[in-house]
């Protein structure tokens, strides 16, 4: 069985968590091997990490291994720039040097629209198709 930890205030919209069938129906299905593997792969690729996946046999987190990187996402949607996508738990500090959590994936805004700062909000999307 396995518990989903959904961090919305991090999420950028990427969609990765909607492609088979939606991450949150997809948990509350321990007898179905096939949901709980999509499951785990869908958070795996969610870029901003709002979405962890424990595995309750464990108590364990399920989590890629990411090299620390930097990397600018862009064409989520066509005609659309998105964040920067920090990777592998690279410290992110406040202008004042306090240090949010480490996480081991996060995605920065890096329009200013974001009203998640420094964190990427999604609003991007909004922008760009205006």
């Amino acid at each position: 069985m396995l518990t989903l930890i959904d961090n919305k205030h991090l999420c950028v919209h990427a969609g990765f968590c909607t492609q088979a069938g939606k991450i949150w129906n997809l948990v509350q299905q321990p007898e179905n091997s096939e949901a709980r593997d999509i499951a785990i792969e869908e958070a795996s690729n969610c870029p901003s990490g709002r979405l962890v996946i424990i595995d309750n046999a464990t108590g364990k987190t399920i989590d890629p291994e990411l090299e620390k990187s930097i990397v600018v996402v862009e064409g989520l949607h066509q005609g659309e720039h998105g964040p920067l996508w920090v990777r592998g738990g690279i410290p992110i500090k406040y202008a004042d040097g306090k240090q949010y959590e480490i996480r081991n994936r996060v995605t920065l805004c890096r329009c200013g629209k974001s009203r998640n700062k420094p964190f990427c909000d999604g609003s991007h999307a909004e922008i760009e198709k205006d």
